[in-house]
C-alpha cells in the first residue's frame, strides 16, 4: 500500500523526530557496551604504565615481546592495541598531588574490536607506576609515538576511562602483538 503524506505532515514530524534522537539516544561519550571495574588482574595488566625500554631505559635486555606472556595476554585480552603519539602532556594539580594527562593521537589500529576514538586520554596518578617516567621525562613525551595497549574501565567516579600500559613503537613489539591476534583467533 503506496501512503503519500503532504509537506505539511512531514514538517510537522521534524521537531518531534530532532527532540526524540536528542532525549532518547545513548550518549556519545558512554561505551555502548558495560565496563568492568578497574581491579584485581585487569588492573595489573592495564597499569598505566609506560614499559622503561620505550623510553630508551634498557633495565632487562634477556626479556622479548615474542616471549612476554604479559604481552600476549594485554593484546588478547584488551579493548584494542593502537600505535598512537602523544599530542599533549597536561598537569593537574590537587594540593599536593599531581596528575598528568597524556593526550593521545591514535597513528594506526594495530588489533582489538574496541578501539579508542582517534583521540583519547590516559591518566597518570601518584599512584601509576610510571609516574616518575612521566614527571622527568615531561615535555620529551611529546611527539614520541608508543605502541599502547587501551582498554575501557569504570573509573573512580564510575565515569568511562582508558587505562593503558605503554611500549616501545618498534618492530619487535609489533610483531609480538600480531602474533598474539592470531594466536586469538584460533582459540
Amino acid at each position: 500500500m503506496d501512503r503519500c503524506y503532504s509537506l505539511a505532515t512531514v514538517r510537522s514530524f521534524w521537531p518531534i523526530l530532532l527532540l526524540a534522537a536528542a532525549c532518547g539516544g545513548p550518549d556519545a561519550n558512554s561505551p555502548s557496551r558495560p565496563l568492568p571495574t578497574y581491579a584485581g588482574h585487569q588492573a595489573e595488566l592495564f597499569d598505566d604504565a609506560i614499559d622503561p625500554r620505550a623510553v630508551g631505559l634498557n633495565l632487562d635486555d634477556a626479556r622479548t615481546p615474542q616471549t612476554d606472556a604479559v604481552v600476549r595476554e594485554r593484546t588478547q585480552v584488551g579493548d584494542a592495541v593502537v600505535r598512537a603519539k602523544v599530542q599533549t602532556i597536561t598537569q593537574k594539580h590537587d594540593g599536593d598531588s599531581v596528575e598528568y594527562q597524556l593526550g593521545l593521537v591514535v597513528v594506526e589500529k594495530l588489533g582489538g574490536e574496541h578501539a579508542p576514538p582517534d583521540e583519547f586520554v590516559v591518566r597518570f596518578d601518584k599512584t601509576s607506576p610510571s609516574a616518575g617516567i612521566v614527571r622527568s621525562l615531561d615535555a620529551r613525551l611529546g611527539g614520541k609515538t608508543f605502541v599502547v595497549f587501551v582498554k575501557e574501565f569504570k573509573g573512580p567516579d564510575n565515569e568511562p576511562r582508558f587505562y593503558a600500559h605503554f611500549a616501545s613503537d618498534t618492530k619487535d613489539v609489533i610483531a609480538a602483538v600480531k602474533d598474539a591476534m592470531a594466536l586469538s583467533e584460533f582459540k
